[in-house]
């Protein structure tokens, strides 16, 4: 049974006054959600593929085109799902929930290069 949108405003409020008055539990309550769902994410993904290649295999073994056609849908959904996952469990951990986006080492390194640059060229 959903919840009505006062209790809804109500779990809102509570959540936001946890994550303002704990910061470091909320965050590990939050890393400990997207770890199970990634693990969920990832085994769906592999039954998915099992599923398929089992189909493709079985389809061309009975020579029935569109049992390994099926099958080969469903290998290419759950490699796409698996992508999806991905992306999501990165934005997560980069984005929104963070104090702010991490920089990349990449980027790190060409800030770290412009540095030294400048640096450089205000000494001679």
């Amino acid at each position: 049974m959903p919840l009505s949108e006062h209790e809804q405003k109500l779990l809102d409020q509570i959540e936001q006054a946890l994550y303002a008055e704990d910061p470091k539990f909320a965050a590990s309550v939050r890393s400990a959600r997207t770890r199970s769902r990634t693990r969920r994410s990832v085994l769906a993904c592999v039954f998915g593929v099992l599923v398929g290649m089992a189909l493709v295999l079985v389809g061309l073994v009975a020579q029935i085109i569109a049992l390994s056609v099926v099958g080969f849908v469903f290998v290419v959904l759950a490699c796409g799902y698996a992508v999806q996952a991905l992306r999501d469990h990165r934005s997560s951990a980069t984005g929104a929930g963070s104090a702010g986006p991490r920089p990349t080492k990449q980027a790190g390194l060409r800030t770290r290069m412009e540095d030294r640059l400048r640096r450089r060229f205000d000494e001679g």
